[in-house]
Protein backbone atom coordinates (compact mmCIF):
# COMPACT_ATOMS: atom_id res chain seq x y z
CA UNK A 1 0.00 0.00 0.00
CA UNK A 2 1.50 3.56 -1.08
CA UNK A 3 2.70 5.64 1.77
CA UNK A 4 2.41 9.55 0.43
CA UNK A 5 3.09 13.01 2.05
CA UNK A 6 2.76 16.35 0.41
CA UNK A 7 5.58 19.13 1.15
CA UNK A 8 5.61 22.90 0.32
CA UNK A 9 9.08 23.87 -1.35
CA UNK A 10 8.94 27.58 -0.58
CA UNK A 11 11.72 28.78 -2.79
CA UNK A 12 14.83 27.15 -4.77
CA UNK A 13 17.06 26.30 -1.75
CA UNK A 14 14.01 24.49 -0.36
CA UNK A 15 14.16 22.38 -3.12
CA UNK A 16 17.81 21.85 -2.85
CA UNK A 17 17.05 20.81 0.71
CA UNK A 18 14.85 17.68 -0.12
CA UNK A 19 16.86 16.56 -2.69
CA UNK A 20 19.99 16.34 -0.43
CA UNK A 21 17.47 14.73 2.37
CA UNK A 22 16.56 12.25 0.01
CA UNK A 23 20.13 11.62 -1.35
CA UNK A 24 21.22 11.49 2.84
CA UNK A 25 19.32 8.39 3.41
CA UNK A 26 19.38 6.57 -0.43
CA UNK A 27 21.45 3.57 -1.06
CA UNK A 28 21.64 1.13 -3.90
CA UNK A 29 19.39 -0.22 -5.25
CA UNK A 30 16.51 2.52 -5.28
CA UNK A 31 14.17 4.02 -8.39
CA UNK A 32 13.01 7.66 -7.89
CA UNK A 33 10.77 8.48 -10.60
CA UNK A 34 10.04 12.08 -11.11
CA UNK A 35 6.86 13.42 -13.12
CA UNK A 36 5.38 17.02 -13.27
CA UNK A 37 4.42 19.28 -15.89
CA UNK A 38 7.36 20.99 -18.15
CA UNK A 39 9.39 23.31 -15.95
CA UNK A 40 8.12 21.93 -12.80
CA UNK A 41 12.03 21.60 -11.79
CA UNK A 42 12.71 18.29 -12.17
CA UNK A 43 15.78 18.56 -13.65
CA UNK A 44 16.81 20.85 -11.17
CA UNK A 45 15.71 18.41 -8.39
CA UNK A 46 17.71 15.78 -10.21
CA UNK A 47 21.19 18.18 -10.42
CA UNK A 48 20.74 18.99 -6.72
CA UNK A 49 20.03 15.20 -5.53
CA UNK A 50 23.37 14.38 -7.47
CA UNK A 51 25.25 17.02 -6.30
CA UNK A 52 24.01 15.59 -2.86
CA UNK A 53 26.33 12.65 -3.66
CA UNK A 54 29.21 13.81 -4.88
CA UNK A 55 28.75 14.56 -9.02
CA UNK A 56 29.37 17.98 -10.42
CA UNK A 57 26.36 19.83 -10.70
CA UNK A 58 27.75 21.37 -14.28
CA UNK A 59 27.82 17.36 -15.43
CA UNK A 60 24.11 16.86 -14.48
CA UNK A 61 21.82 17.42 -17.69
CA UNK A 62 18.51 16.63 -18.81
CA UNK A 63 18.88 13.53 -21.03
CA UNK A 64 15.50 14.82 -23.13
CA UNK A 65 17.95 14.43 -26.75
CA UNK A 66 20.34 11.07 -24.95
CA UNK A 67 17.54 9.50 -23.17
CA UNK A 68 20.09 8.73 -20.40
CA UNK A 69 22.88 9.68 -18.68
CA UNK A 70 25.26 7.63 -16.08
CA UNK A 71 26.98 9.65 -13.01
CA UNK A 72 29.54 8.19 -10.71
CA UNK A 73 28.90 9.59 -7.34
CA UNK A 74 31.32 9.02 -4.35
CA UNK A 75 29.79 5.48 -3.54
CA UNK A 76 26.86 5.62 -5.58
CA UNK A 77 26.15 4.69 -9.70
CA UNK A 78 23.33 7.15 -10.79
CA UNK A 79 21.60 6.79 -14.12
CA UNK A 80 19.36 9.52 -15.24
CA UNK A 81 16.42 8.43 -17.61
CA UNK A 82 13.78 11.12 -19.32
CA UNK A 83 10.81 9.34 -21.11
CA UNK A 84 9.79 13.04 -22.49
CA UNK A 85 10.54 12.08 -26.37
CA UNK A 86 9.70 8.39 -25.76
CA UNK A 87 6.96 7.13 -27.69
CA UNK A 88 6.23 3.66 -26.61
CA UNK A 89 7.50 1.73 -23.41
CA UNK A 90 9.73 -0.94 -25.75
CA UNK A 91 12.09 1.89 -26.06
CA UNK A 92 12.77 1.92 -22.28
CA UNK A 93 13.54 -1.45 -22.13
CA UNK A 94 15.89 -1.03 -25.08
CA UNK A 95 17.93 1.37 -22.81
CA UNK A 96 18.74 -1.27 -20.66
CA UNK A 97 16.09 -0.39 -17.91
CA UNK A 98 15.32 -4.24 -17.10
CA UNK A 99 18.84 -5.02 -16.52
CA UNK A 100 19.52 -1.54 -14.18
CA UNK A 101 16.72 -2.91 -12.30
CA UNK A 102 18.74 -5.88 -11.42
CA UNK A 103 21.74 -3.69 -10.20
CA UNK A 104 23.11 -2.37 -7.53
CA UNK A 105 22.61 1.17 -8.52
CA UNK A 106 20.38 4.23 -8.24
CA UNK A 107 18.03 4.79 -10.83
CA UNK A 108 16.40 8.53 -11.63
CA UNK A 109 13.68 9.33 -13.69
CA UNK A 110 12.29 12.17 -15.34
CA UNK A 111 8.49 11.90 -16.86
CA UNK A 112 7.70 8.85 -15.39
CA UNK A 113 4.55 8.44 -15.35
CA UNK A 114 4.48 9.06 -18.87
CA UNK A 115 5.67 4.53 -18.62
CA UNK A 116 4.84 3.64 -15.32
CA UNK A 117 4.95 0.21 -16.40
CA UNK A 118 8.61 0.34 -16.97
CA UNK A 119 9.18 0.97 -13.18
CA UNK A 120 9.94 -1.15 -10.65
CA UNK A 121 6.65 -2.11 -7.94
CA UNK A 122 9.01 -0.41 -4.99
CA UNK A 123 9.88 3.06 -6.21
CA UNK A 124 10.03 6.94 -4.39
CA UNK A 125 7.74 8.80 -6.86
CA UNK A 126 8.48 12.63 -6.68
CA UNK A 127 5.46 14.73 -8.53
CA UNK A 128 6.55 18.45 -8.78
CA UNK A 129 4.15 20.96 -9.39
CA UNK A 130 4.66 24.60 -9.81
CA UNK A 131 2.64 27.18 -7.49
CA UNK A 132 4.71 30.25 -8.84
CA UNK A 133 8.04 31.34 -10.66
CA UNK A 134 10.08 30.18 -7.57
CA UNK A 135 7.35 27.91 -4.89
CA UNK A 136 6.77 24.48 -5.99
CA UNK A 137 4.77 21.56 -4.36
CA UNK A 138 6.12 17.98 -3.98
CA UNK A 139 3.95 14.83 -3.34
CA UNK A 140 6.84 11.92 -2.35
CA UNK A 141 4.93 8.45 -2.61
CA UNK A 142 6.45 5.18 -1.45
CA UNK A 143 4.98 2.02 -3.82
CA UNK A 144 6.78 -0.45 -1.72
CA UNK A 145 8.53 -1.66 1.55
CA UNK A 146 12.86 -0.35 1.02
CA UNK A 147 11.31 2.84 -0.95
CA UNK A 148 8.70 3.55 2.16
CA UNK A 149 11.46 3.20 4.67
CA UNK A 150 13.02 5.73 2.75
CA UNK A 151 10.01 7.90 2.72
CA UNK A 152 9.97 7.50 6.77
CA UNK A 153 13.78 8.92 7.06
CA UNK A 154 13.05 11.47 5.10
CA UNK A 155 10.13 12.68 6.90
CA UNK A 156 11.60 12.62 10.26
CA UNK A 157 14.88 14.33 9.72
Amino acid sequence: MPSSYTILLADLSATERLAQQVAQHTSAPQTIALSGTLGAGKTQWIRFFCEALGVSAQVVTSPTYVLQQRYRGATLELHHFDYYRLEKSAQVWDLGMDELQESPVVILVEWADKFPETLPEDRLEIDLSSLDSEARQARLTATGPRSADLLVKIHVT
